[in-house]
């Protein structure tokens, strides 16, 4: 578990550089295309759309890290925190069963959207690329979700086990006997 582990932080932290290196071109040319309007009065054609794409690839490998970093991101945190043992056990799961249906239903039709003939022989006005690219992040946004929910099934579970072990092993005080 450990090894798999290592191989999802290293694959989190890339996603999260891939997104910080994304923010910053959108930086940059946002940057660029108000001094060029506003000084200038000219705009590069492809300016806005390279920024709208990089807005999704924040938004989809972002959130995906996020979802991994912040204990899954998505919880009832008022009824997560007065829950102890089985009970909060099974709300979490439950919370990312949910979370790993809805982003395996939006990951499959995702990839059958941008395998289609239409999508990706469509090619972007301002960027002339195929549109493939900027609605490929939506579908690795997604499936890295899904990959990081399976994973927190796992760790659920450990965290379930050692907590239930320190119990048995301290007695119902806490304190070991």
């Amino acid at each position: 578990m450990k090894a798999i582990e290592r191989v999802l932080d290293t694959v989190c932290l890339i996603a999260k550089m891939i997104a910080a290196a994304l923010l910053g071109v959108m930086l940059v040319v946002s940057l660029v295309e108000i001094v060029r309007r506003y000084i200038v009065g000219q705009s590069f054609p492809w300016a806005d759309e390279l920024i709208r794409y990089c807005i999704v690839g924040v938004a989809m490998l972002g959130g995906a890290a996020a979802f991994r970093q912040s204990g899954g991101l998505v919880a009832f945190d008022l009824l997560l925190n007065r829950l102890k043992g089985t009970a909060r056990l099974i709300l979490e799961l439950l919370i990312n069963t949910i979370c790993i249906c809805f982003a395996g239903f939006m990951f499959m039709n995702a990839y059958k959207t941008i395998t289609t003939p239409s999508i990706v022989k469509q090619i972007s006005i301002g960027l002339q690329v195929s549109m493939f690219w900027p609605y490929l992040p939506i579908v690795l946004g997604l499936g890295l979700i899904v990959l990081f929910a399976v994973e927190r099934y796992f760790r659920l579970i450990a965290d379930y086990s050692a907590e239930k072990k320190g119990l048995s092993d301290t007695g119902e005080g806490g304190a070991k006997a």
